[in-house]
Order: C-alpha cells, then structure tokens, then sequence
C-alpha cells in the first residue's frame, strides 16, 4: 500500500517538536488578517480513558480573489493542532479541517437569525465535501463546505484504487498536526461567508472507541 500525503502538512508524535511555520504576507489589499483564539476541549471515555484536544497558533488572511469578483475570496489558514491521550489508550488519528457556510449559522455565537443552521455531520444536502490541494468550491446562500487541512491518499498503482484517508494516526500519547498557510478558493457566495475549525480525534483502547471533537470559533471571511 502506498501513502501520498498531498497537503503541507508536518504531523509528529509530539508537536512540541515540530517546527513553527508563520503565515507569509501575501501582498498588499489583504481583507481580513489577525489571530484567531482556537481552542480546547477534554472528555474522558466510559472506560476513564482522558482525552485532550488543543487548537492553537491559528490564524487566518482573507483575500479578495484575483478575479477581483465581490462574490469570491480567497482563504488562508494557519494553526496547530496537539491531542494528548491517558490511561491504556496508544495512539488515535486526527481529522482537521474548515466548516466554510454562506448565510450559514455556525453556531449561537454567530448570532441570532444569522442564517441558515447546518448539521455538523454533513447530514444535510447542502452540505458538500471538499478536496484537492488548494481546494475551490462555489457555495450558494444557505449552504455549506467542509475543507480538510489533512487530505492523504492509499492504495496501490494496480489492484486498489485511491480512496481519501483525510486523518492522522499517531503512537503513543501525545500526537499533533501542524499546517501553514492552507488555501482554499470561495465563489458564488453574494452574502456574508463564515468558518470554524472542526477538529475530530478518534482514539481506541481495549474497552472503547471513543470521538471527541473540538470546534473552534466561527469567524467571517467577507
């Protein structure tokens, strides 16, 4: 089986590790640029496993597209991503990626009526998965995209086709993902855009599989 990772991304064992990559300037006219809080979040699984998820060092440059069209932007994010496990678990995977809406809410802090509400899991059928380094979608009012900073294929050159890993395994206790100015492209959306990280740790022990994810906090991007 063959591995590709296909994104900019350093994964270790332990972030603290991992070299710090900042976020470039791209050039004068940027829209919106700045630090964006990330965040935490701990459970412990039925079996006492403790699970802790940290977003942080995020940051975010919203662009006006080249294009120079109102309706489309261009994004570019940074942040790290460190998951630290306890008790019999060894090791879990990581999936990080953006939840991108247009007029969508993301949440009671993106304020009341502020648009349509999309289930977190996908479930509804506005709801678009999308992939490819440097991903581009269009999004109409109402709908949503998930932007993955992890995308990795597997397979083989002739039995198997590729199929979309999108996670991170990791050994041991403590994993991380560290990502660097990771583009994605917006079209179509004439109202307000927002996104949140949505960070989804998998961790198995003898006794549990258990899910623990974090969501960082919505933020506009024009």
């Amino acid at each position: 089986m063959k591995k590709n990772i296909t994104r900019r991304v350093v994964a270790a064992a332990g972030i603290t590790g991992a070299v710090a990559m900042g976020l470039t300037s791209l050039g004068a006219g940027g829209a919106t640029a700045g630090p964006l809080p990330g965040g935490t979040i701990t459970k412990t699984l039925v079996d006492g496993t403790p699970v802790t998820v940290q977003l942080f060092d995020e940051y975010v440059n919203v662009q006006r597209a080249v294009t120079n069209v109102a309706t489309s932007r261009e994004v570019w994010l940074s942040g790290k991503v460190r998951v630290t496990v306890g008790g019999k678990a060894e090791g879990g995977s990581v999936n990080a990626g953006y939840l991108v809406g247009c007029q969508v809410n993301f949440g009671a802090d993106a304020g009341a009526g502020a648009g349509v509400k999309v289930p977190f899991d996908g479930s509804d059928p506005s709801f678009t998965d999308s992939t490819g380094a440097e991903a581009g979608f269009s999004l109409g009012p109402g709908q949503a995209s998930y932007f993955p900073i992890i995308e990795e294929t597997s397979g083989s050159d002739t039995a198997y086709k590729d199929y979309n890993v999108s996670s991170y395994s990791f050994k041991g206790q403590k994993g991380g993902v560290t990502y660097s100015q990771q583009k994605f492209g917006l079209d179509g959306c004439a109202g307000y855009a927002s996104a949140k990280a949505k960070i989804k740790v998998t961790v198995s022990t003898d006794a549990v599989k258990g899910v623990v994810t974090l969501y960082g906090k919505p933020f506009s991007i024009g």
